[in-house]
């Protein structure tokens, strides 16, 4: 659960949700951000990994997203 709640943290999720463990799937829709993913093959077998998440403007500050 602490992944969850460190993504929805970043990405602009309501606080006070969040610290009541609740996930109200209305706030999701607006929240905003960067997400990084790779595709590799393991064994034939192709698998998409979640390398990394963050606000949009911090991928911005480190140059690594432009809108």
């Amino acid at each position: 659960m602490w992944k969850l709640s460190w993504f929805l943290r970043d990405f602009g999720y309501d606080p006070e949700l969040l610290g009541r463990n609740e996930i109200d799937d209305q706030a999701l829709v607006d929240l905003w951000g960067v997400v990084k993913v790779s595709q590799v093959t393991v064994h034939g077998i192709s698998v998409l990994n979640f390398d990394g998440f963050a606000p949009a403007a911090r991928w911005e500050e480190l140059g690594l997203y432009r809108h």
